[in-house]
């Protein structure tokens, strides 16, 4: 009801999904325009990765990879995407202190990696989508 809702309004709706896919979770995922993997670079968590896109590629038109570091030796994020046969929707920065007590979300500080990340990212897609930025 709130993806519908937010549909009609033309407003933005980010969704953080398990990834476990049960009748909830596909019925969201084919209401997405875009969803965004996010891995870590790691062999054990691309090779988990790689089994997720495998079931969310199915139901999600556009799917694509958000990778977070540190790297693991021979990895960065364009391996990272290439490895999982998606397309690269960039490199999720490490946000410092993020286990403080007290800590604001991630991504709340306007000048904070994460949302840099973020406002990177939606003027990127903006643009490939012919909108205004």
């Amino acid at each position: 009801a709130v993806l519908a809702a937010a549909r009609r309004r033309g407003g933005t709706v980010v969704v953080d999904l398990p990834r476990r896919l049960d009748d909830e979770v596909a019925e969201v995922l084919t209401q997405l325009d875009l969803a965004v993997l996010v891995v870590p670079a790691e062999l054990r968590a691309i090779a988990a990765a790689g089994r997720v896109a495998a079931t969310v590629g199915m139901v999600v038109r556009d799917l694509r990879v958000a990778v977070r570091g540190p790297y693991a030796p021979g990895l960065d994020d364009r391996e990272v995407a290439r490895l999982l046969g998606l397309p690269l929707a960039g490199e999720v920065p490490a946000e410092p202190g993020l286990s403080r007590p007290g800590r604001k979300p991630p991504g709340s500080v306007a000048r904070g990696p994460l949302a840099r990340f973020c406002k990177g990212f939606w003027e990127r897609t903006l643009v490939e989508a012919g909108g205004a930025v």
